[in-house]
């Protein structure tokens, strides 16, 4: 499974919320290649030497709606599209032919409540957002494909990498918080997104059975046959300002997305690759009308694969250099609805008023993160 964040959604409108009966809708494209493996922060550059990296390349898009109940509540529903693939050479040593492994589908659709905790019609120039949702899981945990194990033998159907799998097999809780606050010409804003995630394994066979000869493991690896349930996280924060009076805007923040070593809720057992990866955040919007356009481009900062929680082995896994986000939304639905041609779009920005052309336009709904698993992907057992 990847961890996705979806890209911002503001609009045009000179009122910066959603009005009562009006809906935003939405797609959101997400796109990252990683090759390069770290065991905690220290990259392990032999295996680019040796080419015995794995290459996981994961690709997929979100279709959202968010309804307004009422000015300060909204319901959100957000299904995932995922296409993936994860290869890594077979035999490891001496390296052999590069063998694929492939996975698409629908993900976990998830339904999230939102409510702005302050007047909107008081608090225009900043706000904070609570969220609380339900992931049901509608994506496939155990989607197959033919591979040999770890010695370039026996190719059979078995389940693909934790990593690709579009689902995670659990029903998970997502808790949020949003908020935006304007100052002057620049608008800041903060998110941050928890998937907590009960189920404590979901009885796939993980990679470690995968690639053992004849889908035996190892005493020593017997806790690890089966992939587990993890919780997630996604954090981003920044600042956003318009470029002149066009309809514009830039961004440049901070985001990380995580997998902890302990769940939350529930034991955590079974195969997980926990770990975070930090990314310093770039991005462009265009609003138009009641249609907005977003690409941001997170470039990596820091990767931290953390130990397995129960073995205590440090592991390797792969990270993403960068990962590429484009966004676009559209706003309709409210009756008589003024529009604002030169209101600017921000992440987290701030209000747009008719009266100031340089007025940043605030998200109509707050910066959602759809959680499912980061791409820590290194094979059990690879040096």
């Amino acid at each position: 499974m990847l961890i996705r964040q979806n890209a911002p959604v503001f609009g045009a409108s000179a009122d910066p919320y959603l009005k009562k009966g009006e809906w935003l809708v939405g797609t959101a494209a997400r796109g990252l290649r990683s090759h390069d493996h770290y065991n905690g922060t220290a990259e392990q550059t032999q295996r680019q030497d040796l080419h015995t990296y794995v290459v996981n390349t994961q690709d997929s898009l979100d279709l959202s709606g968010t309804y307004a109940l009422s000015r300060r509540f909204s319901l959100a529903l957000a299904l995932p599209i995922i296409r993936a693939s994860w290869s890594i050479p077979l035999p490891i040593t001496p390296t052999g032919q590069r063998n694929e492994q492939n996975a698409q589908g629908i993900g976990d659709v998830t339904l999230t409540a939102r409510y702005w905790m302050l007047d909107p019609d008081e608090h225009r120039r900043g706000n904070l957002s609570l969220g609380l949702g339900l992931k049901a899981p509608t994506g496939k945990h155990d989607v197959t494909d033919t591979y040999p194990d770890r010695t370039g033998a026996n190719p059979q159907d078995k389940a693909v990498d934790q990593s690709i799998q579009p689902g995670d097999g659990g029903w998970g809780a997502l808790v949020e918080i949003n908020g935006f606050k304007r100052i002057g010409r620049a608008s800041y804003y903060g998110s941050g997104t928890y998937l907590i995630n009960p189920r404590d394994a979901n009885g796939t066979p993980s990679l470690v059975v995968g690639l053992a000869p004849g889908g035996v493991v190892t005493p020593a690896q017997a806790s690890r046959a089966e992939n587990s349930v993890p919780d997630q996280y996604v954090l981003r924060t920044g600042m956003a300002f318009a470029l002149g009076k066009s309809p514009l805007a830039a961004a440049l923040g901070f985001r990380m997305e995580g997998l902890p070593r302990y769940d939350l809720v529930g034991d955590s057992h079974g195969f997980r690759r926990p770990g975070y990866e930090t990314f310093a955040e770039p991005g462009f919007y265009y609003s138009h009308g009641n249609d907005t356009w977003s690409v941001n481009v997170p470039i990596a900062l820091k990767r931290n694969r953390r130990p397995d929680p129960y073995t205590g082995n440090p592991g390797d896994a792969t990270f993403p250099n960068h990962i590429f986000l484009v966004s676009y939304t559209h706003r309709f639905g409210a009756p008589g609805a003024p529009l604002q041609e030169q209101a600017r779009p921000a992440p987290g920005g701030g209000p747009a008023h008719a009266s100031d052309p340089g007025a940043l336009a605030v998200p109509t709904n707050p910066p959602t993160a759809t959680c499912v698993e980061p791409e820590f992907d290194s094979p059990a057992g690879a040096p």
